[in-house]
């Protein structure tokens, strides 16, 4: 059986304890990456942030220490795949650290495995780039509940920034008609989703 050191990415997009909010925003957008954990001083793993994590309009220039998971799963490159997709299930994330002698190895992500299990590791940077739904002026977007630990969410689209329709998205909340549109970075998935506007 194929292990984590098979799927997992080695050039890792990290960021510091000492940067902001913004250079998160920019590492996601320009690496097309879902997560980047995040170093202390000495270069050890001090958190993790997701496009997730991010989803709440945060000030750009906020400590990424105020926005930062402080609790990480790791993995090891040993570790098998299948028991890398069962922690990620169990601790319902998309994102394993994979550490090696108290250093970070690689970054292991839910697609990276599904492609893994799937038989289709080949395919995996040509189906990731295939399959990115694309947005449009109008689009509703739906964050569920677990993701930002309150209720479903739903925004309507009024500005698409990022290229080919991706993010971030400018999105008046529904709930919420009379408040500016808010920046909103996502990536669909199990915490996210778009709906086409309602013909």
């Amino acid at each position: 059986m194929r292990t984590v050191a098979h799927v997992m990415t080695t050039d890792v997009t990290t960021v510091t304890t000492i940067d902001v909010v913004s250079t998160v925003r920019d590492a996601l957008i320009d690496r097309h990456i879902g997560a980047v954990p995040v170093l202390d001083q000495h270069g050890g793993l001090a958190g993790i942030i997701s496009a997730t994590d991010l989803v709440e309009e945060w000030a750009p220039s906020m400590g990424v220490q105020t926005v930062m998971s402080d609790e990480v799963t790791v993995t090891t490159p040993s570790t098998s795949s299948v028991d890398a997709a069962r922690a990620m299930i169990e601790h319902r994330i998309h994102h394993l650290v994979v550490m090696d002698n108290a250093r970070v190895a690689g970054i292991v992500s839910s697609f990276d495995l599904l492609h893994e299990l799937a038989g289709e590791v080949e395919a995996a940077s040509t189906l990731t780039v295939a399959a990115r739904p694309v947005a449009h002026v109008g689009d509703h977007v739906v964050i569920r509940g677990h993701a930002v630990g309150q209720r479903e969410r739903r925004g309507r689209i009024v500005e698409t920034r990022g290229s080919d329709g991706g993010p971030p998205y400018m999105v008046q909340w529904l709930d919420d008609p009379h408040d500016e549109p808010h920046s909103v970075l996502f990536f669909p998935g199990s915490d996210a989703d778009l709906d086409s506007e309602p013909g």
